[in-house]
């Protein structure tokens, strides 16, 4: 029998959002790359941005369900991310069982933030910097809050190639490098949450894209959020209201043209994006309630006529969050900190001056010695034990599901999630928290010498074992 209607997904909620610029000052410690020969800031290609939206009830808005904050930068370290959560919490004077959640933009351009880089070439500025991230960080969830209004939000997506697979066999020698690989094509969804007033107004929209924001590497010395400031641009001029980017599972995911110094090339990176979620959004448009067909009408040819019908009285309002930790088993070849340690002694032993020109780029003991201290950092603070207590928020939005996690899974956790739902909106959103867990590969790549697996904390078959419980959660809340 042929379908005679088409659903609209759709949430009603109240729905409140706020920003601030939060870039740090010129000069601030900035290198994130090994191969960087620069260490410092020389300027500013876009601003940083924090940005908060609060999810309430649809007529009582002092339920509220979440406050998401995004924040361009890579990550926080756990204890960094501590701190901060803390202090927001305080000076925002949200009640404490408030479920205030972190996700990270992840460019690898706004600046090293890491209380233990404060004795790098820049690193003063860091502590000072983390106080004002906090300060303005809390003002955008004051005022997200205090600007909930009743709306009700549509979904849409589109695709976009800009991002593209990146684990790359290099052909002369066999070795896999973390690159663009054109043997795997991919073509991406743009997915766009609009949310509007009761009263027509546009109120913002949430945009997502499963791709690094590593447009920008080891040639650029400017402070950038890399493609999302360009595609929030794009989105915001011609739609009127604030975009916040939400990235989306992209462990194996990079730029198709990325690792480059030229801005311009984040720019169009970012526009190519924005334009394809600007596509979803105008088919949005006119969307008031479900298609359906209306019938036969008899013209040059029998046309069939398909109108939207208004949103009756389905209940669209479930708005319900839920926080739940997955166990998942450490690796059992981790080195330990100490080991690390003392590795980093030995390369800081040798020369640090850059290499500029040579194929290492920044020298073969400068980029080992950063190597090092970043396995130290993913290693020194991990909970004991023999498993890693993985977070998961899940936020029910009347037929869409957000799904926040730890860490950077690969992008089959959101292919698994969107086949397990067809009938659903899924909205998922990584680096929540930080990236404490590091990468969740898929189980198959764990027979490859990837990047990924290299640098990854937990056991494979991890990403499987948390696609699974989230599953297991969202059928459950159905």
């Amino acid at each position: 029998m042929s379908t005679r209607s088409v659903a609209t997904p759709h949430a009603l909620l109240s729905f409140g959002n706020a920003q601030r610029d939060v870039t740090p000052p010129i000069g601030i410690f900035h290198r994130f790359w090994g191969a960087a020969t620069h260490d410092v800031a020389s300027g500013v290609h876009r601003p940083i941005r924090a940005m908060a939206t609060a999810f309430a009830g649809y007529e009582d808005k002092q339920r509220l369900a979440l406050v998401l904050v995004t924040i361009d930068h890579c990550l926080l370290r756990p204890d960094d991310m501590e701190w901060l959560r803390d202090k927001v919490m305080q000076q925002s004077d949200v009640d404490a069982n408030c479920p205030l959640v972190f996700s990270w933009g992840h460019t690898h351009s706004g600046g090293h933030i890491c209380r233990h880089r404060t004795e790098q070439p820049g690193g003063e500025l860091i502590a000072p910097y983390l106080d004002v991230l906090a300060e303005k960080t809390a003002e955008t969830v004051r005022d997200a809050i205090a600007d909930l209004t009743p709306a009700r939000a549509t979904f849409a997506s589109a695709s976009s190639r800009m991002g593209a697979h990146r684990d790359f066999q290099d052909p002369a020698d066999g070795r896999y490098v973390c690159g663009y690989n054109p043997d795997q094509p991919l073509d991406l969804p743009v997915q766009v949450a609009r949310f509007r007033a009761d009263d027509g107004r546009e109120l913002g929209s949430i945009v997502t894209y499963p791709c690094h924001p590593t447009t920008l590497a080891w040639e650029n010395t400017l402070i950038s959020p890399d493609y999302p400031g360009a595609l929030r641009e794009t989105v915001e001029m011609e739609t009127g209201a604030p975009c916040q980017f939400l990235l989306a599972p992209c462990g194996d995911i990079g730029p198709r043209h990325g690792f480059v110094g030229d801005t311009r090339v984040a720019d169009d990176n970012g526009r190519q994006v924005g334009h394809a979620a600007l596509a979803a959004w105008h088919s949005l448009s006119r969307a008031e309630g479900d298609f359906e067909y209306l019938g036969a009408v008899l013209s040059g040819a029998t046309l069939g006529e398909w109108r939207y019908r208004g949103w009756g009285d389905r209940d669209n309002s479930a708005l319900a969050h839920q926080h739940f930790v997955v166990d998942l088993p450490y690796r059992t070849d981790l080195r330990k900190p100490d080991e690390v340690a003392a590795e980093i002694a030995e390369w800081d032993a040798r020369s640090q001056e850059p290499a500029d020109g040579q194929p290492d780029r920044a020298g073969v003991p400068r980029a080992m010695a950063e190597r090092c201290r970043r396995e130290w950092e993913r290693l020194a603070p991990l909970p004991s034990g023999d498993v890693y207590p993985l977070r998961v928020d899940l936020l029910r939005l009347g037929d869409a599901y957000l799904v926040l996690v730890e860490g950077e899974p690969y992008f089959q956790l959101m292919a698994d999630l969107e086949a397990a739902f067809p009938d659903k909106i899924i909205l998922v959103g990584v680096l929540s928290e930080g990236s404490r867990c590091s990468y969740l590969p898929t189980q198959d790549s764990y027979l490859r010498p990837l990047y990924q697996v290299d640098v990854s904390l937990l056991e494979s078959g991890c990403l499987e074992r948390l696609r699974d419980e989230i599953i297991n959660r969202i059928s459950a809340a159905q």
